[in-house]
């Protein structure tokens, strides 16, 4: 099984898993600055997104070649939105975590 899935595959998968986190949390503060409203729109986002920061990110901190970073970029771009979608369902992306104080109130 390993002959099948070369080292590099993994690799560059193993790192758009990586940056997908970042790129969705990317997204979704942009269509807070900016008011995406249609469907096509945070689609356009996320391919321009994807592509420019996630061939920055993958070259700069994997020292990946452009071509390889290229396919981080793409797999990012498949896997980022499939991401949100599946914790948008599960209601994960409204959660928003108590404050320190709020916690101390409660304590005591």
């Amino acid at each position: 099984m390993e002959n099948i899935i070369s080292d590099l595959l993994l690799k560059i998968v193993l790192i758009s898993i990586v940056f997908s986190a970042f790129e969705m949390a990317l997204v979704q503060k942009l269509k807070k600055v900016f008011p995406f409203k249609k469907k096509w729109s945070v689609l356009i986002l996320n391919f321009a997104s994807s592509f420019l920061f996630g061939t920055i990110f993958s070259m700069w901190f994997f020292s990946l070649s452009i071509y390889n970073s290229l396919w981080v970029s793409f797999f990012t771009f498949l896997g980022a939105p499939s991401i949100y979608e599946t914790l948008r369902k599960q209601n994960i992306t409204s959660y928003t975590p108590e404050s320190l104080t709020e916690i101390r109130k409660k304590t005591k």
